[in-house]
């Protein structure tokens, strides 16, 4: 053999030889998958960490959104990181590589160029089932980045994703109104998990329909003055109910037995206390009503027949508003009341309030003589 072809082998053995080299450094072990995992994990890094991950299902999304659910959920949970610790290093001891019972497993992915073993990371997703809701509620719920559509034969559950910590945002939308609620999901433990809804509560906390009702039991105390003033015509009354219309008809009987005797009657609404203690909203059978009560004052006066002088009528009442929701109208309605003479200071225990005073009120009045309403 000449000197040239043993050049040319010398070369390539040693070309062999580097690549032998470099492929071995290149390799994965069980020990070093693991190594890079914990320290992709303590480090948050999200590139060297998703190339480790395999999702058991492949609909899971793997990206910087559920990446960083699931570092957070560890970096918030210690205990269920060192767990998975300690199994991955029982699993590398004993040369297991299936997957294990626990939320992450080291398995066996292949070989690279046919020759060297891989190992990759495994972890069980989830899926996450939206309970609470009422009949009638229309549910959404998304995470930002991930595309979390709901299951075809639930339309309640949601995923899969990566087991983590997300937050999520679930929207409804009901006769009421549409309501946002921002809360966190642990995904992890369970191959479903349960995030439960409370759309009262949510009515109840949002400050829209919270308005909305302290507006109609203004425009129910406005109305109360006028009606008052106008021998108890009922359809003085601009938001109640029919139900209510029943309940105080008689009113207008009782004051044609006394008009006789009577020759002024004043009435202003000076205002009320709201005890936003007392707040409730609920439905039930998709009806939507509430309940709240409120200190209300009026300043009332009437001058008898054949009198000079006026009689002072004023009083302060503890109210309880029972309201109702016209779907139709989109206005609460009030369905029903229950006073109890007040002295005045019922309101400074009340630690959740909103006053609601007039500033220079309206008088409304009635005069026998001319039988009709004046301001």
């Amino acid at each position: 053999m000449n000197r040239k072809w043993i050049f040319l082998i010398a070369a390539a053995a040693a070309v062999i030889g580097v690549f032998l080299v470099y492929s071995l450094q290149q390799a994965d072990t069980p020990k070093k998958t693991l190594d890079q995992f914990i320290t992709a994990v303590d480090k948050k890094q999200m590139k060297e960490l998703k190339e480790l991950i395999i999702p058991d299902d492949q609909q899971a999304e793997v990206n910087n959104i559920s990446l960083t659910a699931f570092i957070q959920y560890l970096q918030k949970n210690n205990s269920s990181y060192q767990v998975i610790k300690e199994s991955l290093n029982e699993q590398v001891k004993n040369e297991d590589f299936t997957e294990t019972g626990q939320q992450v497993s080291l398995i066996e992915d292949g070989k690279k160029w046919g020759i060297f073993q891989q190992y990759k990371i495994k972890v069980k997703t989830a899926f996450i089932k939206v309970t609470g809701q009422e009949e009638g509620d229309e549910l959404n719920l998304s995470i930002k980045g991930i595309n979390t559509t709901s299951n075809e034969k639930d339309e309640d559950v949601y995923g899969p994703v990566l087991p983590g910590d997300y937050p999520v945002l679930t929207t409804i939308n009901n006769k009421l109104g549409t309501f946002i609620d921002e809360s966190h999901v642990e995904a992890w433990g369970n191959k479903q998990v349960t995030l439960v809804v409370d759309s009262n509560k949510l009515a109840r906390e949002d400050e829209n329909i919270k308005k909305n009702i302290l507006e109609a039991l203004d425009v129910f105390n406005r109305d109360f003055s006028v009606y008052q003033t106008s021998e108890f015509d009922f359809t003085k009354m601009t938001n109640v109910s029919k139900k209510l219309e029943s309940d105080i008809l008689y009113a207008n009987s009782e004051f044609e037995m006394i008009k006789e005797y009577i020759d002024e009657l004043h009435s202003q609404y000076l205002g009320a206390v709201v005890n936003l203690d007392d707040l409730i909203v609920d439905q039930f059978d998709q009806e939507w009503t509430a309940q709240v009560s409120a200190l209300v004052a009026y300043d009332s006066k009437v001058k008898y027949r054949e009198d000079d002088s006026f009689h002072d009528a004023s009083y302060k009442v503890v109210t309880k508003y029972k309201l109702t929701y016209d779907a139709e109208a989109k206005s609460w309605l009030i369905d029903e009341i229950k006073g109890t003479v007040a002295e005045g200071t019922e309101d400074k225990d009340w630690k959740n309030k909103q006053e609601m005073m007039l500033e220079d009120p309206p008088v409304m009045i009635w005069s026998r003589t001319t039988n009709e309403i004046s301001i």
